[in-house]
């Protein structure tokens, strides 16, 4: 039964949006090469290359489009990476308890040369938070996450106090 120390939510990668476009145009320019090529040489056979061309685009733009997805259940953080929202890849599990360090990732110490760095962000910015860890899998990690305003105020809760991560949501504007 889902109850209150369960949180999930579904962050679109965005710092991938120019090599999309890049794919996108790209593939684009190959259809028109291709089928200027077939139409000018006069040879129709040559025509399955801009429709060869249209699905390579179209393969790599969908295979760019990324997901994560973050699951807290009670202590347990669980990280799925979704692929063309269809292909599903578990990247990480973790307690929360686990945690060395948490916070927003522009007060981040450096990272270490040993350390496993766990990129599920929607892009390193500013609303970016780190978490630093033990794995049993990859040692010493650093996690970014791009959690949203309930997954911080449940994690300002339930981390250990030693942390000292503190969240106060953004005061609304009553108009």
């Amino acid at each position: 039964m889902l109850g209150s120390d369960y949180r999930e939510l579904i962050v679109p990668k965005l710092d991938n949006q120019g090599k999309k476009a890049g794919i996108l145009a790209g593939g684009i320019a190959a259809v028109v090469l291709t089928l200027a090529l077939a139409l000018i040489t006069g040879r129709f056979l040559l025509l399955i290359l801009p429709f060869a061309a249209g699905f390579a685009a179209w393969y790599f733009y969908v295979q760019n489009c990324i997901e994560y997805e973050y699951v807290i259940s009670g202590d347990e953080l669980q990280i799925t990476k979704i692929l063309a929202e269809s292909k599903r890849k578990p990247m990480l599990t973790v307690s929360i308890l686990k945690f060395s360090k948490f916070g927003c990732l522009t007060e981040a110490d450096p990272i270490g040369s040993g350390t496993t760095l766990v990129l599920a962000c929607a892009q390193q910015d500013a609303n970016t938070y780190y978490a630093d860890f033990d794995h049993e899998d990859y040692g010493q990690t650093r996690l970014l996450l791009s959690p949203n305003p309930d997954i911080l105020l449940y994690l300002a809760k339930k981390l250990p106090r030693n942390l000292g991560f503190r969240y106060e949501p953004p005061a609304e504007d009553a108009e």
